[in-house]
């Protein structure tokens, strides 16, 4: 009984990353989609306009989607972007984004050339990526900033 009991200790200190939840890799969609689905999250894994992954995700009330940054030929990405966009028809004043930028760290937000607001948050997640938890946070981030500046907008 002890050799087990010391057998089993060993193999803890080994592998210490044994029973951990993996990081969160922007590599392809795979890892963020596993976090949702873990999370019990709808999200719609698909592709952008130049076939990179692209998630299309409802976060408890806020539909965003995720995009996928420095590809190569559509799979291992480095990065990935939240996004939120708003047909506003121009009505929000690009000073009101200056606004915005000015007042907010986190969360760019921009008029595109059709006149809709958009909100955005970039994270580089390299070759390691980021733990579970802390991209648990992160959402809420993003969700706190995605309703901010729908208050802002007068969404």
């Amino acid at each position: 009984m002890k050799f087990l009991s010391l057998l089993t200790a060993a193999a803890l200190f080994v592998l210490p990353g044994l029973g951990h939840a993996e990081n969160i890799l922007a590599k392809d969609a795979t890892s963020l989609a596993r976090f949702f689905e873990t999370e019990g999250v709808e999200f719609e894994v698909t592709t952008d306009d130049v076939g990179d992954p692209k998630l299309k995700v409802d976060y408890y009330g806020n539909d965003f989607s995720i995009y996928f940054y420095g590809c190569e030929n559509n799979k291992n990405c480095d990065a990935i972007q939240f996004f939120s966009g708003y047909q506003t028809d121009g009505g929000v004043r690009v000073v009101k984004i200056n606004e915005w930028n000015t007042e907010n760290r986190f969360g760019r937000a921009y008029i595109s050339d059709e006149g809709s607001a958009r909100v955005e948050l970039d994270v580089y997640l390299g070759d390691t990526g980021m733990n579970p938890d802390d991209f648990a946070e992160l959402l809420g981030y993003w969700s706190r900033i995605v309703q901010d500046f729908e208050e802002f907008i007068n969404w």
